[in-house]
């Protein structure tokens, strides 16, 4: 009986897959409707619910799983137990979640899932040299692991040990997105421009994401090299044309090419995407009254007094 509901599951997730959304989703709640007594299905429906994003229905399955089966499986329980601390780390729900997974652990549990969810416990709530002790056990578990050693790495970058978090990203592997990222921004952190802009360079090569582009102008318009930050900067705006930090940063690259205009430009639009920082709309306003702009320098002026009387008010 389980292998027939576990196929219908994952002929509902094939469904889901090919753009069939509602026939798929209507299987899984059949599913779910009709197998509730058998907990291995519900465990696995809930896993579904959880990775297609559906965190209360996966939520609410586990919990239900737990209250009517107190016979169950001690590692099927466990298993569920972990996944709905998972779900509750995904919502902040802290307080849930260490119940549950410290119940795991006084269990006698040692898996490293267990130290992994720990540790994520930990790093969420800033208590970042806890979240390094569970990832050492992790690390002792499986040495090799490149993503726990990238995340070690960045742990402890964190709470300022550079040197022994690189050597830790650097065991990841060199070719590591994650390990370039990091020493990038350290590097950056410390004042070495020029040696983060070589390193974004490098992270540039295996990805081309808004964050890696935003990295390399930045690092590009600290060392003077204004032509490639804003052919970095403008890709980024390309492919993220609400990449809210880029358009300050563009402001800061036109300014020092001596293109007043454009940087209004990139001014305005991050004023119609965001406008939380004041300084950059008395930067807006100050160009424009420069460039002679002298209405729309009122109307931005305007909008930057309302700002300032809700400020004063709360």
């Amino acid at each position: 009986m389980p292998k027939k509901w576990l196929y219908v599951i994952d002929e509902a997730i094939k469904r889901i897959e090919n753009d069939e959304v509602e026939l798929g989703l209507t299987a899984l709640q059949k599913v779910q409707e009709h197998g509730r007594e058998l907990p291995e299905v519900m465990m696995y429906l809930a896993e579904v619910w959880y990775r297609l994003g559906h965190l209360e229905e996966a939520s609410s399955l586990l919990s239900e799983i737990l209250q009517k089966n107190p016979g169950m499986e001690p590692s099927l329980r466990r298993e569920c137990q972990m996944l709905l601390a998972e779900i509750a780390l995904d919502s902040a729900d802290f307080e849930t979640a260490q119940h549950l997974l410290y119940e795991c652990k006084e269990s006698g549990v040692e898996s490293i899932q267990l130290d992994l969810l720990l540790a994520d416990l930990y790093a969420l709530q800033d208590l970042d040299e806890v979240a390094v002790k569970y990832l050492e056990q992790a690390r002792q578990k499986e040495p090799d692991n490149q993503d726990i050693l990238a995340a070690l790495g960045n742990l402890h970058f964190r709470i300022g040990n550079d040197e022994e978090a690189l050597r830790l990203l650097e065991q990841a592997g060199e070719e590591s997105l994650e390990m370039l990222l990091s020493k990038g921004r350290s590097l950056a952190q410390n004042g070495h421009f020029e040696q983060a802009y070589q390193v974004f360079r490098q992270a540039l090569v295996l990805d081309q994401s808004a964050e890696v582009l935003y990295g390399c102008s930045l690092m590009a318009f600290h060392i003077g090299r204004l032509e490639d930050a804003v052919e970095l900067v403008n890709r980024l705006l390309a492919l993220d044309e609400e990449y809210v930090a880029a358009y300050p940063l563009a402001a800061d690259i036109y300014l020092s090419l001596g293109k007043t205009e454009k940087a209004i430009e990139a001014l305005q639009q991050y004023v119609e995407l965001s406008g939380f920082d004041l300084d950059h709309i008395k930067r807006l306003v100050a160009l424009l009254t420069q460039a002679g702009r002298y209405e729309e320098a009122k109307d931005y002026q305007h909008l930057l007094n309302q700002w300032d009387d809700q400020s004063n008010e709360e």
